[in-house]
């Protein structure tokens, strides 16, 4: 299926002037000269031009320098593994149908993942994987999970005692077909990234509360 982020789709919270301006902000920053509503050459580095600004406003700037058609497929996947992975919610940041689209446009297709920053065939997948998720009702399907249940865990509990809505751990033996990416050397969170909707259930299997301290043994 092509994907695209141009036209009149809104991209992420803001809209597409949002992000031309994000752009031409952080364009500037990065010492690259760019007429308003002008496009950057496909050369741009990601390393410069996302260098001064923080992490949660990574994910804004990769669609606003794909909007711009800035990047070069390289440094798409570079930007996409990095504001992905050190944004705290990339998934608050953008839709999850924007995200697909971002995903697809790094490569991503029936024959291929992406691992850190490279693509790899999805042959090199296991059948299944065997994963876990710490969400509240209602976002358990959305598209970050773990292989590691010891991790699943610490975001299960991290928060214990604020909010009135508790989290719970989801799991899945999700098929190699919906692996989007895995990602572990950036914070050492065995993430795989899941296009839930590729699944063949609904996500509704909980690992009851009973079982956890089983799961955390060596």
């Amino acid at each position: 299926m092509e994907r695209s982020l141009s036209g009149d789709r809104q991209i992420g919270p803001q809209g597409q002037d949002r992000f031309e301006d994000i752009v031409e902000w952080a364009s500037g920053r990065a010492g690259l000269a760019r007429p308003p509503r002008n496009p950057i050459r496909p050369g741009v580095s990601w390393e410069a031009l996302s260098a001064r600004i923080g992490r949660n406003e990574k994910p804004e700037l990769l669609f606003s320098a794909v909007v711009a058609g800035a990047l070069s497929d390289r440094e798409l996947r570079k930007g996409l593994e990095d504001a992905w992975t050190t944004c705290e919610w990339p998934g608050r940041m953008a839709d999850q149908e924007s995200w697909l689209t971002l995903y697809a446009m790094a490569g991503v297709d029936e024959g291929h993942y992406l691992r850190e920053t490279e693509l790899r065939a999805r042959l090199l997948l296991p059948e299944t994987v065997h994963l876990y998720r710490a969400a509240t009702e209602g976002h358990q399907a959305d598209l970050s999970w773990t292989s590691s249940f010891p991790k699943a865990h610490w975001f299960a509990t991290r928060f214990d005692g604020f909010g009135s809505r508790p989290l719970r751990i989801y799991e899945i033996d999700a098929p190699r077909v919906a692996v989007l990416a895995t990602f572990n050397k950036a914070r050492g969170e065995h993430e795989y990234v899941i296009d839930t909707g590729l699944l063949s259930q609904p996500v509704s299997d909980i690992v009851a509360p009973e079982a956890w301290e089983d799961l955390l043994e060596p």
